[in-house]
C-alpha cells in the first residue's frame, strides 16, 4: 500500500470518529456501562495516544501529545484511576482531526524505518501505520456500541 493511499484511508476512518463524537455529551463521553470497562472519552484518548508513542519511539523524536496522555490513555489505564485534568471532547477531537497531517509529515519517506523491536508480528513503521488504521476502526465500533448501550439504558 502507498503512503497517500494509507493516509487517504486514515484520514477517512478519523473522520468517522470525529462524527460520532460530535453526537457525544461531555457527559455520555464519560459513561462506562456494562460489559464496557473503558468511556467514549477513553477510547478516543487511547487512539491519539498509541499512534503518538509508536511514532515518537520508532523515530526517536519527541512525542507530540502532552505526557499526561500517556498516563490517562495508555492500554491498561482506566477512567476510574484518572487523576488531574483531563481532555475535554473538543481538545480530542481536535487532537484526531489533526494528527493524521502530522503523522504523516513526520513519517513521509521512513515508513520503511525498522522498529526498535518487533511489535505483534511487525517490523516496519508502514506496517504499525497501517494496523493503526484497524485500530481506528476497532475503536470506532466499541464506541459505537458504548454509545448505542447508554442511549437504551
Amino acid at each position: 500500500m502507498n503512503e497517500e493511499l494509507m493516509f487517504r484511508q486514515w484520514k477517512t476512518w478519523r473522520s468517522m470518529i470525529i462524527k460520532l463524537l460530535d453526537r457525544v455529551s461531555e457527559e455520555e463521553a464519560d459513561q462506562m456501562p456494562a460489559p464496557f470497562r473503558n468511556s467514549i472519552r477513553w477510547n478516543a484518548g487511547h487512539l491519539a495516544t498509541g499512534i503518538d508513542s509508536f511514532v515518537s519511539k520508532t523515530l526517536d523524536t519527541k512525542p507530540c501529545l502532552p505526557e499526561q496522555y500517556k498516563a490517562l490513555f495508555a492500554s491498561g489505564t482506566s477512567p476510574q484511576n484518572w487523576e488531574g485534568e483531563i481532555p475535554s471532547l473538543e481538545e480530542l477531537k481536535k487532537v484526531l482531526r489533526d494528527q493524521p497531517d502530522q503523522i504523516e509529515h513526520i513519517t513521509a519517506g521512513k515508513l520503511g524505518n525498522k522498529l526498535l523491536e518487533p511489535f505483534l508480528g511487525m517490523e516496519t513503521l508502514g506496517e504499525v501505520l497501517a494496523f493503526m488504521i484497524s485500530h481506528d476502526a476497532l475503536h470506532l465500533g466499541t464506541m459505537s456500541a458504548i454509545r448505542r448501550t447508554i442511549k437504551i439504558q
